[in-house]
């Protein structure tokens, strides 16, 4: 615990006397798919002490919210400081294509706008998705350029990070017939942690560290781990913290009475049925989702330990006291909620994710409740570190929140999702409020350089946390909850002026 120790408490308006001048380093960490399956936020049964410990030094945002539940649309939410509707990313391409620098070429980016204000700037794996800019790295963003990361001596993983022998020869195999076949969803083989891809991440982000720190400019540096994104692979001593019997499973396994969906809607969980082993169709079979959950906690627990070796690494190099960490999770997961194995919904377990942002030479609020959304990330660490925000910038900066203002900064948090637009050609907007959630589904081409949404309401559902925590059932019917419907669609246009007004 030495590292979270060495962090100076001072009053949160202003730095100390004898705090360093020069700007404060940023680790920025990125972890692809992670809910807020963590005991800093009530999962006691998860064994993640590091980012406990990161949380308990900094500020952790309970109620915070991504602007969509897919990996490309959100990172270049966050990385831009703009909302979906405005960066017109709402999918992953199947195709990469520079969406960014083709749609905005003059926008600056998070870490753009560090690089412009002195900082070195380098990425480490998935923080900008790949699909979506100039090579994954974004050339313009990026001092030290996006480069390799180092593995454990011996074999290289194969495609989709598998170590496992059996199942690299299968693959093998198959490639040299030119087939291609699937890896199964979990792998937990006895080896190091940088025999897998995010343990390497994190062992050369750990060199990174030692590098930038000798040098006189601070540094902005963005590490993007990829577990717990399918496959659930993690070192065997990850899985050997926990017990599959005892592990919860998801309370409420069925789509919500008088949901206007079914889970085909959401894909019947077909990233998860791409993997050998799992049923192309019908119910995951308990055995199989007990797997699944052991899974994701092992990865977890893995991702925990890359992070407790970076704060470690800040420590050894005497900078951990002038260093701005932000970790955050780029979308929730449903682990079985609704039946739903997979990201991409407008619910709770999708578009809710992690927030932690820890801050050197200040006294933190340890738990902020109200909510926030990812857009407000940009404009929260420019402010912390001293630097203007750029007048493009659609969020609001949280640092009242993490100096101890109880005044809410917004009336709802807003996030969105729609399923390939040839399927079905909708988007659902919803607003999440401190009780309640509302979601709007509209008739939408968002083929087209210029999405286009008409005043079509396709469905609308309606949700009471206080009443109904795992979203048993769809209000937006009842006529007791009519009133409150109301309010929440008034809210809805008020939020979202450019949207048509709905017929």
């Amino acid at each position: 615990m030495s590292w979270v120790l060495s962090f100076a408490v001072l009053a949160c308006s202003a730095v100390a006397e004898d705090a360093p001048k020069r700007k404060p380093n940023v680790l920025f960490i990125v972890v692809d798919d992670l809910k807020p399956l963590l005991g800093c936020y009530g999962a006691s049964w998860i064994q993640s002490p590091n980012i406990d410990r990161l949380a308990a030094r900094g500020t952790l945002f309970a109620s915070s919210y991504c602007q969509m539940s897919f990996c490309a649309p959100s990172r270049m939410s966050v990385l831009t400081g703009l909302r979906p509707d405005s960066t017109r990313v709402f999918f992953n391409p199947t195709q990469p294509k520079d969406l960014l620098r083709t749609r905005f070429p003059d926008l600056v980016t998070l870490p753009q706008q560090f690089r412009n204000h002195g900082y070195i700037t380098h990425p480490l794996h998935k923080v900008f998705d790949g699909r979506t800019v100039d090579g994954g790295h974004d050339r313009a963003s990026w001092t030290v350029p996006y480069g390799p990361w180092e593995m454990a001596p011996g074999e290289l993983p194969a495609p989709g990070g598998y170590q496992d022998p059996a199942t690299k020869a299968r693959l093998a195999e198959a490639a040299k017939q030119g087939r291609t076949v699937s890896g199964p969803a979990t792998e937990g083989c006895d080896i190091v942690d940088h025999a897998y891809h995010d343990g390497g991440v994190a062992f050369t982000a750990a060199k990174r560290i030692r590098e930038f720190s000798g040098k006189p400019q601070p540094f902005f540096l963005a590490v993007g781990f990829v577990k717990p994104h399918l496959p659930f692979i993690a070192p065997k001593k990850y899985w050997d913290l926990y017990d599959r019997a005892s592990l919860p499973l998801a309370p409420m396994r069925e789509m919500p009475h008088g949901s206007p969906h079914d889970l085909a809607f959401y894909s019947n969980s077909g990233e998860l049925r791409a993997y050998s082993g799992i049923p192309r169709t019908g119910p995951i079979p308990e055995p199989i989702q007990r797997e699944l959950i052991h899974g994701y906690a092992a990865c977890v627990s893995y991702i925990d330990a890359q992070v407790g070796l970076l704060m470690k690494t800040l420590e050894e190099e005497g900078i951990a006291d002038n260093t701005l960490v932000c970790l955050w999770g780029d979308h929730g997961w449903h682990l079985g909620e609704h039946g739903h194995w997979g990201k991409v919904t407008n619910y709770e377990d999708a578009t809710r994710a992690p927030l932690i942002i820890a801050a050197p030479h200040r006294t933190q609020t340890p738990r902020v409740t109200a909510l926030v959304e990812f857009v407000d990330i940009y404009p929260t660490l420019c402010e912390l570190a001293g630097l203007p925000v750029p007048e493009s910038v659609e969020g609001k900066s949280l640092v009242p929140l993490i100096c101890g203002g109880s005044a809410p900064l917004h009336e709802a948090a807003i996030s969105q999702m729609s399923p390939r637009p040839a399927k079905d050609g909708v988007m659902g907007w919803t607003l999440r409020t401190q009780r309640y959630r509302y979601i709007e589904w509209r008739r939408a081409d968002l083929g087209a350089d210029t999405p286009r949404v008409t005043d079509r309401v396709e469905s609308v559902e309606f949700y009471d946390y206080d009443s109904d925590p795992v979203e048993r059932r769809n209000l937006a019917g009842n006529a007791d909850h009519a009133a409150l419907v109301k309010q929440h669609q008034a809210l809805f246009d008020q939020l979202l002026p450019h949207l048509p007004t709905r017929d």
